[in-house]
């Protein structure tokens, strides 16, 4: 094997001016809605009851990439329902969520809008009865957020994968609430993680959790208040991207294998998620409820123990300059006013005026006045949608969908990169420009009519690509991890193409041509 350290001309030509799939939108965007991933037991109304858990897929039209990535997002809500958590946000429908998903869909994801179990006891006076529940609500999320996981993987392994993914290339987003599940997802594992002093009963000297009547951290064996969904299949992700929300424990954070990459974003004057170490502070009370550690302190953490070093590596990432500007700065911290450190590595703060801690969330008035009434009518609650408005803007007083779209735009350059490398991606540009390597490489029959047959005789393919004679991307094979492969020509138009062939040690490209 030769390796070449120049790039060739051909490659070049084919990619200038080319849309890059995962990066740029590029597709139309279909809903499926209220489509069912699990059934588990829910504490919501008091008495434990099943419970259907439902989502939203949203997937592009037209694109015919039968190993597209999956990116499961969860939304905020502070573990209630929406309106009963005194919000307007804490559903699947939220603006924020809506956003994500389509906007990751457009650009060649599977994107899922998921809801999990809600229900905890915010206004007891009983301190331990207020960390109990909320972690117990918590734990139930990060349960649910794994079976979503595994219906997917049972979908490719038993059902002819009817959505296109790639089983092995799977995302979690968390949206404020959503936060503290897409981060437990990618580092809570043991029992003895949550079997900390934080986490004991004060009164009982009893762990608030309790897998006898919860079941395990992922909800695959039955217990008192549990069933398992999905068992047999990993519940491991391999990106966690968070929008506010916390940690349960940096110390979850450890840097073993089975533990994703994490980035994220806060504001830096939220005051119900911590930026740092600190405290939770419900919205519907304003009452203390535990220590976690914030978005700040869980990627520095992810950063120092290992888990994003591949990250280094990214030569497309738009934020760059504006982060190393924070790693330079300092803020204090919202109340106590300690200066703190503004920035990280795979972490951008946004610096909101007190105490707007979700610039990204947004709204409509007329939506949300139908909502209310339509609540109102069918659960015999009096909830006052003016009351909801003028609340809502007490914490993001300038809200506006220009706004939050506006603040959306910069989370996605942040997080668009970082996926492409997380979930191992091929994104050109991306990364730092890859080797040009010569393998042992036959194609066949070639020019093809209908199948094409690619065998390479001393290397495993890790991704392929197919561009045409304008350098669109047209067709991507990811995850392949073998020495061949054929290939369906579907609805290719006849005429030449670009084969790029992308192996551990670099990039090999030939012209194909179907007929």
């Amino acid at each position: 094997m030769t390796r070449i350290y120049t790039l060739l001309f051909i490659l070049s030509a084919f990619c200038i001016g080319a849309q890059e799939r995962y990066l740029d939108s590029q597709f139309d965007v279909q809903v499926e809605r209220e489509l069912t991933y699990g059934q588990n037991i829910s504490i919501l109304r008091g008495m434990p009851e099943p419970l259907d858990l439902l989502m939203d897929v949203y997937s592009p039209v037209g694109d015919d990439n039968t190993e597209k990535p999956l990116v499961l997002v969860a939304h905020t809500g502070s573990f209630l329902p929406q309106l009963f958590n005194g919000q307007i946000t804490g559903g699947k429908s939220d603006s924020t969520v809506v956003y994500v998903c389509t906007e990751l869909a457009k650009r060649g994801y599977v994107a899922v809008a998921y809801t999990y179990r809600q229900g905890w006891l915010p206004t007891s006076p009983d301190q331990n009865l207020r960390t109990g529940t909320l972690l117990q609500a918590a734990y139930r999320g990060i349960q649910d957020t794994r079976s979503c996981v595994r219906f997917f993987r049972k979908t490719v392994a038993e059902d002819g994968n009817p959505y296109g993914i790639n089983s092995s290339g799977i995302g979690v987003v968390g949206i404020g609430t959503g936060g503290y599940l897409s981060l437990g997802a990618g580092s809570f594992f043991e029992y003895d993680e949550i079997n900390i002093d934080k986490f004991i009963d004060t009164e009982t000297a009893l762990p608030y959790i309790d897998t006898t009547v919860l079941g395990n951290p992922y909800a695959d064996t039955d217990a008192a208040i549990c069933l398992a969904n999905h068992p047999g299949y990993s519940s491991d992700i391999d990106f966690s991207f968070n929008l506010g929300g916390a940690l349960g424990d940096s110390d979850w954070i450890d840097g073993e294998d089975r533990e994703p990459m994490f980035a994220g974003i806060h504001a830096t004057n939220d005051i119900f998620a911590p930026f740092t170490d600190g405290p939770v502070i419900v919205p519907t009370t304003n009452e203390f409820v535990v220590n976690v550690s914030g978005t700040w302190s869980a990627i520095s953490k992810a950063n120092a123990v290992g888990n994003n070093d591949r990250f280094a590596d990214l030569l497309y990432d738009p934020l760059k300059d504006l982060i190393e500007d924070q790693k330079t700065r300092t803020f204090p911290l919202p109340v106590v006013g300690i200066e703190h450190p503004l920035g990280a590595d795979n972490f951008y703060a946004f610096e909101t005026p007190f105490p707007q801690g979700s610039p990204w969330d947004w709204w409509d008035k007329g939506t949300l006045d139908a909502i209310v009434a339509g609540t109102n009518a069918a659960l015999g609650t009096a909830f006052n949608a003016d009351t909801l408005h003028r609340d809502g803007l007490l914490t993001n007083f300038d809200m506006s969908a220009e706004k939050g779209r506006t603040y959306m735009d910069t989370i996605m350059q942040l997080m668009l990169p970082r996926a492409c490398v997380a979930l191992d991606l091929v994104c050109t540009g991306v990364l730092s420009a890859e080797d040009i390597v010569q393998h042992e490489v036959n194609v066949f029959p070639n020019p093809a009519y209908q199948e094409l047959r690619v065998q390479v005789g001393d290397a495993e393919i890790r991704h392929l690509q197919i561009l045409d004679i304008s350098g669109r991307l047209v067709r991507t094979y990811n995850g392949i991890n073998q020495t061949s492969l054929t290939i369906d020509r579907g609805d290719l138009k006849s005429g030449i193409y670009l084969l790029n062939l992308h192996f551990e040690d670099g990039m090999q490209s030939m012209k194909i041509m179907f007929e």
